[in-house]
């Protein structure tokens, strides 16, 4: 299975990598999301890593969001104990690959395994045809062996005896603000002040949105086991004016 993920939207190049894939491989192709943001290397860092424990070991994951298309930037090819990963260098395996550590990662610089030469469209040329060919059993033959990665620096979720500390990992389409802070770490909670910037808020704990009016913000659960600030039927993004990396505190 090959897992695809980019930030082309709803365009033709999702549709061309597909028929490359096809090409080499019968493998299914289930598609993730095409619609992070564009060149938003850390919403998909953080994506990523929150979708891979729902698909079948061995998956192949096909990540295109690359900034960087053309320029000395690696394309990489990685196997992990479970799964198997395809992307531009330039660290959105950062946070998948600290749970699933690298068995061997290799630069995708063997021209045998490529389908063409273009200087703008290496998901169509390296990327897609690595995925395929690691579905066949083809992996060190890809390419040369790399020591490392390269990873993007971000704020670990931390608890103390005052407060937690950790960052927006995101924000979802519906404006909601997807933090990296454990829910459980406030799961007793009734309420929590939240401090974005120069902004402090007493927000409530609860299941649902519905749990409070409209229009009014709430802190729960979300589905993959963090802290979400949400708005019922509103933007909650609007509210902090924050962007991702943005520091995010709750005070006790």
């Amino acid at each position: 299975m090959i897992v695809f993920m980019t930030d082309w939207g709803n365009s033709h190049y999702v549709g061309i990598c597909k028929g490359v894939i096809r090409q080499i491989t019968d493998a299914e192709i289930i598609d993730l999301t095409h619609n992070i943001t564009p060149y938003n290397v850390r919403e998909a860092m953080y994506i990523l890593d929150r979708s891979v424990d729902y698909f079948p070991e061995k998956s192949v994951f096909l990540v295109v969001v690359d900034y960087g298309v053309g320029t000395a930037r690696k394309a990489i090819a990685v196997e992990t104990e479970k799964y198997y990963f395809v992307a531009p260098d330039n660290g959105v395996l950062t946070l998948v690959l600290e749970r699933h550590q690298p068995r061997k990662i290799v630069d995708l610089v063997n021209k045998k395994y490529h389908f063409g030469t273009s200087k703008t469209f290496h998901g169509r040329d390296i990327f897609s045809p690595a995925a395929a060919y690691i579905t066949k059993g083809i992996f060190d033959d890809l390419g040369t062996r790399l020591p490392s990665y390269a990873t993007v620096p971000y704020r670990k979720a931390h608890l103390s005896a005052t407060g937690i500390s950790g960052e927006v990992a995101y924000f979802d389409r519906f404006g909601n603000i997807e933090t990296n802070i454990p829910f459980a770490w406030v799961a007793d909670k009734e309420q929590v002040k939240i401090k974005v910037g120069n902004k402090t808020v007493l927000v409530p704990v609860v299941e649902t949105y519905a749990d409070v009016e409209e229009g009014e913000l709430l802190v729960h659960e979300d589905s993959t086991g963090y802290l979400e600030i949400a708005v019922n039927k509103g933007v909650a993004r609007e509210r902090f004016k924050c962007f991702e990396g943005c520091e995010l505190e709750i005070l006790f």
